[in-house]
Parts: structure tokens; sequence; C-alpha cells
């Protein structure tokens, strides 16, 4: 394939993106997404104990996370007649301006709860916020919305995506190459950088809290909840990487063998890499549900409330409702200190690292 040449459809990739295994597990990851950013923005909206400054900014995300799953749905049932008419280019608009909302935005709550939380500058975060939503919205759009108008999205023939459409197949390598920067790779790559940095650099602050000034704890649950969240810090870059990283190495090998040969098409792993890819772009929602959400012990106990109240409801006379138990105290801890109850360390929030946003 020279520089100048589109790339040519019909491909093993194509094929492959099109499969029945394919499609079956893009969408069983796609849809548990779906379900788990749409939980984490019901529950924001239902329960107002839970809306602290953080988790608010992992709706942001999870709307970014819902866009994606639900575009990489639509893109891979596509029937192949509709890859070159407009359904496609609607689709990798979505999924191309979800995407990077969901990177700027995960970036963004890094550096939030670093800044917040390891600096003790919660103001100024709170401050940011404002203009995390003018980049995190206004340059997606603005760099979608050109590379639209300007007709380079559509479909690439599942060379560097999984069975949907995003930058066109018909434009030349060069071209092909810049575009999948500047809609995607170059603020992926950025993001697994920055998101690691501050989330690591926030893990050490909390982890020397716990072993370093030991004194400062007024009770050992106080310690352990530091611990737990020193914890699952680790997990948040790790957790986002592994689910990206797929797309990644097949856009590397894309820039490092322009010269694909029958040979390569045909190769198992390579094949492994596009359903990876199919599971793992589609499933940061449901990723973000998990570590935020379930595996938490506040989230959990808000609804195992909500789940007394309903069946308390459902058991109760016509007409004659039940008293609610209202036992939010016990989860309003989003300006409570995690290391020190007695200094300002984690002031206003303390839940982004005892919880998670």
């Amino acid at each position: 394939m020279s520089l100048h040449s589109p790339t040519f459809s019909n491909s093993s990739f194509e094929s492959e993106a099109n499969s029945v295994v394919n499609r079956v597990v893009t969408t069983v990851s796609a849809s548990l997404s779906i379900l788990g950013t749409s939980l984490i923005i019901i529950t924001f909206i239902a329960w107002k104990d839970l809306r602290s400054t953080s988790r608010k900014i992992l709706v942001f995300i999870s709307i970014g996370d819902f866009f994606i799953a639900g575009g990489n749905l639509w893109g891979v049932w596509l029937a192949r007649n509709d890859h070159t008419t407009i359904p496609c280019k609607a689709q990798s608009f979505v999924t191309t301006c979800a995407s990077l909302w969901s990177f700027f935005w995960t970036t963004f709550l890094s550096i939030f709860m670093y800044t917040a939380v390891a600096r003790r500058q919660a103001e100024k975060a709170d401050k940011m916020l404002r203009y995390f939503h003018i980049f995190g919205w206004g340059i997606p759009l603005i760099i979608t919305g050109i590379a639209f108008g300007e007709n380079k999205l559509g479909n690439d023939y599942d060379f560097y995506s999984a069975g949907w459409c995003w930058i066109s197949g018909n434009l030349t390598t060069r071209e092909k190459q810049i575009w999948m920067l500047l809609t995607g790779k170059a603020w992926e790559m950025a993001a697994y950088v920055l998101i690691s940095t501050f989330f690591w650099g926030l893990k050490y602050h909390i982890r020397k809290e716990v072993y370093h000034r030991k004194k400062q704890f007024t009770s050992l649950q106080n310690k352990e909840s530091a611990i737990k969240a020193e914890r699952r810090l680790t997990m948040l870059p790790i957790i986002f990487i592994l689910v990206r990283i797929w797309g990644t190495i097949r856009f590397i090998i894309y820039l490092l063998d322009n010269q694909i040969t029958a040979a390569a098409l045909k190769s198992d792993w390579e094949k492994a890499l596009l359903y990876l890819q199919g599971i793992g772009d589609s499933s940061q929602g449901l990723a973000n549900f998990l570590l935020f959400c379930l595996f938490t012990e506040k989230f959990r106990g808000r609804l195992k409330l909500a789940a007394k109240e309903c069946l308390q409801c459902c058991k109760s006379p016509s007409g004659d409702p039940p008293p609610r138990m209202d036992r939010s105290g016990e989860f309003q801890n989003d300006h409570r200190t995690l290391i020190n109850e007695s200094s300002n360390l984690l002031a206003s929030t303390s839940t982004s690292v005892e919880q998670g946003p």
C-alpha cells in the first residue's frame, strides 16, 4: 500500500469484524456499559447524598462512555452496504466525539483529585471545573466537527477499528495517520501518561500518610479506609489502560507496517487483538461502574437502603406509605477527613479518595 493509495476493502479484518463472534462479544460488553453508565447517571440524580464534585465528573465521563458503547453497538451491526453512507459517518461522529469526551474528563478527574487531596487546594480544584467544561466538551466537538466537515470520517475497513466506522479508509495513508492521531490516538496516549502520573502521585501521598504518619489516625476504621483508598488508586490507571490498550496496539502496528501482507491479515494474534479491542473499547462504562460504584461500601450501603425502602413500600397497605428510613447521615462523608479527622488534609474531597468518585 503506497503512501498515496487508499486502503483496499474486503480485507480479512473486515470479515473478522463482521463475524458473529465479534458482534456478540462487542454487543455484550457495550450493553453492559450502557447499563453501567445509566446506573451511574440515574443514582447521581436520585441520591442527593452521593453528589460530590468528583462523582459529578464521573457522570460526565459516563456520558461519553454511554455514547461510545452505543455508537460501537450501532456500528458493529451496520450492514456492509451502509458503511459508505451517512449512517456510517454519523456513527463515526458520535463515537469519535464521545471517546474524546471520555479521555478529557477522565484526565480531568485525576487532576481534580490530585489538586484537591495531594495539593490540599480544594477551592482551586472546584474553580478548575469551569475550565474543564470549556475544554472537555468544546475541543472534542470542534475536532470531530472539522473531521466530519472535511469528509475524513467513514468506513475504515476495520484495519484500526473493531467493526465500527472511524477514519475513512479512502484517504491517503498520511492523511489517515494524521486524522487518527487528531481524533483519538494522540489524546488517548496522552491520557495514559497524565492519568497514571496524577493518580500515582495521589497514591503516593495517601501511602505516605498511612505508613509514615501513623499518629494522625484517630481510629482503626479511619486507617483502614485510607488503605482501601490507596489500593483503589492503583487500579484506576491500570483499568483505563487495560480496556483501551488493544486499539492502541493495533494503531501502532498499522503505523509501523503499512505494507499489510495476506499472511499478516490472517494471523491469529491480530484477529485476537481485534476481538479484544471490540470488548475493551466498549467496556469502559462497565469498568467505571464496578470500580467507582459496585465495589465501594458507600454505594452498596445506599443501594441496600434503597432496596429496603422499596420492599417496605411493596409490603405496606395501599394508601399508607411506610416511614422513610432516613439514614443518609451514614453516607454523607463527602467532606469528611479520610486520613486525619482533626486536620484539613482531605477536606471537602475525602470521599473522592475513600470511595472513588
